[in-house]
């Protein structure tokens, strides 16, 4: 039962989401070949598909079956609903205190290990 479920919603799901509906188009697609392989009885199938798809859209007599042929006009309008969460935005409750600068430097780069390194690595100097 679960399989037959879970095909019938991927039929049911392709045809409503896809292209694949199209081919319901098929029993229209087989009489219009038909239909001119009764006129030109030395056309094939090859032939006859590169007339109706690669050959741009010919305004012939038989222009309105034409369209009617499988994938020959796109209807199929995909509509997605995703859902979306809003990112969070901080609201601070209580205003900003500023903070006034005292005297005392805020970088001192004398203290660093790395400027003492400096005076001891160095070349030696002629005196």
């Amino acid at each position: 039962m679960r399989s037959a479920a879970a095909s019938f919603f991927l039929f049911v799901y392709l045809f409503a989401n896809t292209e694949l509906h199209q081919l319901v188009k098929a029993p229209a697609f087989v009489g219009h070949y038909v239909e001119h392989k009764q006129e030109d009885p030395n056309m094939t199938l090859a032939e006859f598909i590169k007339i109706h798809y690669f050959s741009g859209n010919i305004k012939d007599a038989d222009y309105a079956q034409d369209m009617q042929l499988p994938f020959k006009t796109t209807d199929c309008s995909i509509f997605s609903a995703s859902h979306t969460v809003p990112p969070f935005v901080f609201c601070a409750l209580f205003p900003v205190v500023a903070m006034e600068p005292t005297g005392l430097p805020l970088y001192d780069q004398s203290a660093l290990p790395s400027s003492h390194l400096a005076d001891i690595w160095q070349p030696p100097k002629a005196a």
